[in-house]
């Protein structure tokens, strides 16, 4: 064998090794083995055992699974943790632990189905996972029958909301704006960080009728209901609403298809009122479609699991499909680890 292909025979293994890495991440968090070790960093294998509740042979295979894929590290007889792992050795309820169980819960086995899924060009670990022995039809129709689930999904989309929009108000002065539209703005989390972060700002948020009256429940604790309302509808087939001078889609139109989204573009340019501005924040490929992985990830997600026509895609195809509906560009910014925020205004004179 020459070095070249003993190299590649290398990186084939670590990527089949790969599919392991994963399981004990989750096992590891399950235990509580990284909150042991950060409030007893150098436990022993026999203090670690006897702490998690394990038989001493358990405890060997995890201990070795985890100094293996680099989950923990030891010198000489003690465990530690890693920086990485010790950012989930703390409170379950925070983003990167919720994630973790996320995935495992409802990614780790349906993505199993991604050849399938690619060969017949439909969700099928969905179908073959999640909706297995239910009487669901879809992903949220199966969160409604489990509530466990429902809180874990919830959990995780209010974590990934609320770092969308902190990158976002950050990122974007809306201080010039009125009234915005989120369009497919869920239980409020973008429309009341506007309202608070801008005082003067008033917001209409257009969600499907369920998702509407949770949003307007957090509207009223917010204390915002007089600048800030939730309307349900299907933003997919009825007009959107007039006296807007900016449109917000933040992390919506990647489930949808590209005939979708253009359609999508020419109404919000009729309802935009001259001089305003439509801001898209996406999970957005790269312009050569080679990365990253976030997006790769999202894109697998949303073909085997969430969405029958959506991916990703990238922000030159949204500048593509947003100036032939009438948009003039404006910019493009990276915001965040995940996102790309993109703005285009709609010409004053029109």
């Amino acid at each position: 064998m020459t070095e070249q292909s003993a190299t590649g025979m290398d990186e084939l293994w670590k990527l089949v090794y790969t599919s392991f890495r994963f399981p004990f991440l989750h096992a590891a968090l399950r235990l509580k083995l990284f909150t042991l070790l950060k409030e007893r960093p150098g436990s022993t294998l026999d203090e670690i055992a006897d702490a998690l509740g394990l038989e001493k042979r358990a405890g060997h295979v995890l201990l070795l699974g985890c100094c293996a894929f680099e989950l923990v590290r030891k010198d000489g007889d003690g465990y530690y943790n890693t920086a990485a792992t010790n950012l989930v050795a703390g409170d379950p309820g925070e983003l990167m632990p919720v994630i973790i169980r996320y995935t495992h819960e409802m990614l780790y086995r349906p993505i199993g189905w991604l050849y399938e899924s690619l060969v017949h060009n439909d969700n099928l670990g969905l179908h073959r996972e999640l909706l297995a022995g239910s009487s669901a039809t879809t992903l949220y129709e199966r969160l409604a029958e489990d509530e466990n689930l429902e809180k874990l999904f919830t959990a995780m989309m209010e974590h990934q909301s609320r770092a969308a929009v902190e990158d976002l108000v950050n990122a974007v002065d809306l201080s010039p704006y009125r009234h915005v539209l989120d369009v497919g703005g869920g239980t409020g989390t973008n429309a009341i960080s506007f309202a608070q972060r801008w005082p003067h700002l008033q917001a209409t948020i257009l969600e499907l009728p369920n998702v509407a009256k949770m949003a307007n429940d957090r509207i009223a604790e917010a204390g915002l209901s007089e600048r800030i309302r939730a309307v349900g509808t299907d933003v997919m087939q009825d007009e959107l609403p007039t006296s807007h001078d900016c449109v917000v889609f933040s992390r919506f139109l990647e489930i949808w298809s590209p005939e979708q989204v253009r359609n999508l573009f020419e109404r919000t340019y009729r309802a935009l009122e001259p001089g305003g501005h439509l801001v898209i924040v996406t999970c957005a490929q790269d312009d050569d479609e080679t990365g990253p992985v976030h997006a790769a990830f999202l894109s697998a997600y949303l073909h085997t699991v969430a969405s029958p026509e959506g991916r990703t895609y990238t922000p030159r195809e949204f500048e593509q499909w947003y100036t032939e509906a009438g948009f003039e560009p404006m910019d493009r910014q990276v915001s965040g680890r995940f996102d790309v925020i993109l703005r285009a205004r709609k010409p004053a004179s029109d």
